[in-house]
C-alpha cells in the first residue's frame, strides 16, 4: 500500500476516474482526466465523459421512497447502486480507449441518501450523512484503488460536509482580477464565490436552495408521471407566476439562515413539493374546487422555476455582494439547460451589475456533465497526495481536513 502511494503520488500525471450522481438521481455520470499537481497547482485535463442511467426502479426507490427505505433496502441499494457506479467508470474508460491499467484510481461520490448536517435530532444530537455506492464493491468489480466517501471528516470539525466541491472550483476558475460565482444548479442549486485574487479561506460556498428538484417533482405528480422535467423550461414560460404564493416560498427559514449552509431532499424534496401544489390551491382560492392538475400546471411550474432563481439572486445580493463584486457567473448542471432559469437569471444579473457576464463550464472547455465528476477526481487527487481537500469557510469546519477513505482491489 505504502508503495504504491509513493508510486503514485510522485508520478509527473495521474489518470483517474470521478463518479457522481446528484440529487436529481436519474444516473451516473463518468469523468475520465488526467491531474497534475496538488493544491492551487492542480491542473486537470478531461478526456472522456460516459453516463450510465440508474434503472427506473432504482430511480423511483430514490425520489419517490427516499424518507421510506427500509434497512434492507439502504443495505441493498449500497450494493447494486455500486455496481452501477463501477459499471460507468468501465465504460467511460472503455469508450476513451484506455485500458483499465492506465488509470490510477477512481474518485466516487456516490448517491447521497440522507445528508442532516445540524445535530438537531431530540435522541440523537449529532450531525449525519449517508452515501451509498460501497467504494470496495467498486474497487473490486473494476479492479482500481477506489477513494471515496468525502463528507463525514469535513463533518467530524464541525463542518456541514458539504458543498464539496468548492476546492475544485477555486482550482479551475479562480482568477486574480475577476470576482466570479459558480452556480451549479442540479437537483439542489449551489454556488462558490471567488473573490478576485481570492486566498482558500476566503472562498465562499453554499447552497442556495432547490435547483431542478421542485420543479421535476411537481412536474411529476401533476402529470401523474408521464413527465420527469420541464424541459428546455417551456412550461415555466408558458405560465404565470403566481407572485402571492412565491413571496410565502420565499419566506422559508432555509433562505434567511447565514452561511455556512446546506440543504437537500430532507426540506426541498418530493413532500415539499406536494406541500406547495396543495398551497397553491389555497392561494387560488381553488382548495374547495374540482381541481385538475393539467389546467394549473404552467402556473404552479412557473411559480417553483422562480423561485429557484429567486432564491439564487436573493443569495448572491444579501451573502455574495457585500464580500465582494460579481463580474462573472459561470452556470453549470443540468440548470443550465434550462431556458427559463437562464433567462431570468440572466434579466436579474444585469440588474445586480450591468456589466455582469453570464458564462456556462463550457465557455471555459468543461462539459456541464464532467464538472461535478470531474470536482471528484480533483478531491480523490488531493487524497492521494495527503492534503486537505475541504474548505473550511465553505463547510464551517474547524479546520482544514483530508476527506475521503480509500479501498483497495487486491
Amino acid at each position: 500500500m505504502i508503495a504504491w502511494l509513493t508510486k503514485v503520488r510522485s508520478k509527473p500525471s495521474r489518470m483517474a476516474v470521478g463518479l457522481m450522481s446528484g440529487t436529481s438521481a436519474d444516473g451516473v455520470d463518468a469523468c475520465l482526466c488526467e491531474i497534475s499537481g496538488y493544491g492551487p497547482d492542480t491542473k486537470a485535463r478531461v478526456v472522456h465523459l460516459a453516463s450510465v442511467d440508474y434503472p427506473e426502479h432504482v430511480r423511483n426507490l430514490l425520489t419517490h421512497r427516499i424518507g421510506k427505505l427500509d434497512v434492507e433496502e439502504v443495505a441493498r441499494l449500497n450494493f447494486l447502486i455500486a455496481e452501477v457506479f463501477a459499471k460507468a467508470a468501465l465504460k467511460c474508460i472503455e469508450e476513451a480507449s484506455f485500458h483499465v491499467s492506465d488509470i490510477d484510481f477512481i474518485a466516487s461520490h456516490g448517491q447521497t441518501l440522507a445528508h442532516f448536517p445540524e445535530a438537531d435530532h431530540e435522541l440523537l444530537p449529532v450531525r449525519a450523512t449517508l452515501q451509498v455506492s460501497d467504494i470496495s464493491v467498486i474497487a473490486q468489480i473494476t479492479g482500481l484503488v477506489t477513494v471515496g466517501d468525502f463528507r463525514p471528516a469535513d463533518m467530524a470539525q464541525g463542518g456541514q460536509g458539504a458543498p464539496l466541491v468548492p476546492f475544485a472550483d477555486s482550482v479551475l476558475f479562480r482568477d486574480e482580477r475577476l470576482g466570479r460565482i459558480v452556480q451549479n444548479i442540479g437537483g439542489i442549486a449551489n454556488l462558490t464565490y471567488l473573490p478576485p485574487g481570492c486566498r482558500p479561506e476566503e472562498v465562499i460556498a453554499f447552497d442556495t436552495g432547490p435547483g431542478n428538484m421542485v420543479v421535476d417533482a411537481v412536474v411529476d405528480r401533476l402529470t401523474k408521471g408521464r413527465q420527469s422535467m420541464d424541459t428546455d423550461g417551456r412550461l415555466a414560460f408558458s405560465g404565470t407566476v403566481n407572485r402571492p404564493l412565491l413571496r410565502h416560498l420565499m419566506s422559508h427559514e432555509y433562505f434567511n439562515k447565514r452561511p455556512p449552509k446546506s440543504t437537500g431532499r430532507e426540506a426541498f424534496g418530493v413532500q415539499y413539493a406536494r406541500k406547495v401544489v396543495d398551497e397553491y390551491r389555497q392561494f387560488t382560492g381553488a382548495s374547495g374546487e374540482p381541481w385538475d392538475p393539467g389546467v394549473h400546471l404552467r402556473d404552479i411550474v412557473a411559480t417553483v422555476s422562480e423561485l429557484t432563481v429567486q432564491s439564487m439572486v436573493a443569495a448572491y445580493r444579501t451573502w455574495i455582494l457585500p464580500r465582494g463584486p460579481i463580474d462573472e457567473v459561470i452556470l453549470g448542471g443540468g440548470g443550465a439547460h434550462n431556458g427559463y432559469f437562464v433567462a431570468r437569471l440572466k434579466q436579474e444579473l444585469l440588474e445586480l451589475n450591468p456589466s455582469v457576464k453570464l458564462l456556462t463550464h463550457g465557455d471555459f472547455g468543461i462539459s456541464d456533465k464532467a464538472k461535478e465528476a470531474l470536482a471528484f477526481a480533483i478531491l480523490g487527487n488531493q487524497f492521494i497526495g495527503g492534503m486537505a481537500n475541504n474548505i473550511p469557510s465553505a463547510t464551517g469546519a474547524a479546520r482544514p481536513v483530508v476527506m475521503g477513505k480509500l479501498a483497495l482491489p487486491w
